[in-house]
């Protein structure tokens, strides 16, 4: 039998799908995040991660640790050409490392011409023109990017809430901020810069602050709408590049399932891009990384199947 592997690498969690010849899904697992993002040369973050998973994986299908893949591809959270760190121990006839951007977009429209977002701990947007070239917009790291994502909406809460601590002002932010850490929002600073607060923690701020926005909390609200128009603006120049006037759009990521930020976010591209059409993903991102990895070997697959 030979084996194909989809892995999905993120900032909040590394997900892997095992897969067959005959596109059967075999086992699925989640780990721990594997992102590279700010880590120097020595890092084993990543191999950690895919290791971690894939052992998991091939342990779920009852296979043994040592199987080899026929092939695999690996979409990486910020990934830039080459691997940051350590590169991960295994056996495959055929491995490529990607951003993961692509393999979303191979997933959401199973190969098919239209655009993805990703709107989870980061944010990245890609599209797919006619003729099979393919851009990405974002996608630029926590730093200087991932407007519209999780980490984005509880970075600007944050500098909201300490501006607010610091004039002394009322604030339904600073509140819930500090609730939700149990510290000021100057200690929030503070154990962001030293790591005693990870991104993915941070970023875990994002449903209340959505919640405050639901409860017509105007901070909160302004924040929101500023990450949705920011996310529909990079969809809609992703849409120009492709040149596509009424492209097909599909949403992944944890922030994307919040109603309250779906509903931001679908108004706003109503007013970037009246032609839009929103669409369900066929496949999630660690199947699109499957779907590449058939491609990859020269193996035709119709659909995936479970089990």
């Amino acid at each position: 039998m030979r084996l194909f592997a989809g892995i999905d690498v993120g900032q909040s969690a590394t997900k892997v799908a095992l897969v067959d010849e005959e596109g059967v899904l075999l086992a699925r697992a989640s780990g721990p995040a594997g992102d590279e993002l700010g880590l120097g040369g020595g890092s084993t973050r990543l191999r950690e991660a895919v290791e971690s998973t894939l052992a998991a994986a091939l342990q779920r299908a009852g296979l043994p640790a040592a199987t080899g893949f026929e092939s695999l591809v690996v979409g990486i959270s910020g990934f830039d050409r080459e691997l940051q760190g350590r590169r991960p121990r295994i056996r495959a006839r055929r491995r490529r490392y990607t951003h993961d951007a692509e393999i979303a977009l191979a997933g959401a429209h199973a190969g098919a011409p239209g655009i993805v977002a990703i709107a989870g701990t980061g944010s990245v947007v890609r599209a797919r023109a006619r003729d099979g070239s393919e851009v990405r917009i974002g996608g630029h790291g926590y730093l200087f990017g991932d407007d519209g994502s999780a980490f984005g909406l509880a970075r600007d809460a944050l500098r909201a809430a300490v501006i607010a601590g610091d004039e002394r002002r009322a604030s339904g932010v600073l509140a819930a901020l500090e609730r939700h850490f149990g510290c000021t929002a100057a200690e929030c600073v503070r154990g962001f810069y030293s790591g005693t607060i990870a991104r993915s923690e941070l970023a875990a701020f994002a449903p209340t602050l959505l919640a405050e926005a639901r409860r017509g909390e105007g901070a909160a609200r302004a924040i929101v709408r500023a990450h949705a128009l920011a996310l529909a603006e990079q969809i809609r120049a992703a849409a120009r590049f492709a040149r596509m006037r009424s492209p097909n759009v599909a949403i992944l990521g944890g922030l994307a399932a919040n109603a309250t930020f779906e509903r931001a976010l679908r108004s706003a591209l109503r007013g970037a891009l009246p032609g839009a059409r929103y669409r369900r993903p066929t496949y999630d991102a660690a199947l699109g990384a499957a779907l590449l990895a058939f491609a990859q070997a020269g193996v035709a697959v119709r659909e995936f199947v479970e089990r």
